[in-house]
Order: structure tokens, then C-alpha cells, then sequence
């Protein structure tokens, strides 16, 4: 389970703000923190790298 929105989330960071950072579309981010879509590694560092947390963090955590 991802915890990309749960950090998201806690930091005040609204679903279209950080996909205007990423240059992706809201819906994608979406399918994401869903995990309906697994994004591409470059795509996982920009995430962490906008979260202030790194890629094992927010997409291989065993938190829920």
C-alpha cells in the first residue's frame, strides 16, 4: 500500500497542487495514490523529491 497520500495529505498539499509540480494531469495522480497506475521510477523521485521523503517511503511502505 502506497502511503503517497497520506503523506500528501499531512503535509497540506492538495491533489491538483502536487500534480501541477510533477507536470501530470490531477487524474493521474489519482490513479497513483489508488495504485491503479505504478508510476516510472523518474516519476518516483520527482514525488519524493516534492514530498520532502524519498521513493521506499511512499511506494514500498508495509504502513496502511
Amino acid at each position: 500500500m502506497y502511503i503517497l497520500k497520506s503523506e500528501r495529505v499531512k503535509q497540506g498539499i492538495s491533489q491538483k497542487d502536487l500534480a501541477k509540480r510533477l507536470n501530470i494531469t490531477q487524474q493521474h495522480l489519482c490513479r497513483i495514490e489508488n495504485e491503479k497506475s505504478i508510476p516510472r521510477k523518474k516519476l518516483m523521485i520527482k514525488i519524493a523529491k516534492e514530498l520532502d521523503s524519498d521513493v521506499m517511503t511512499l511506494f514500498f511502505s508495509n504502513e496502511k
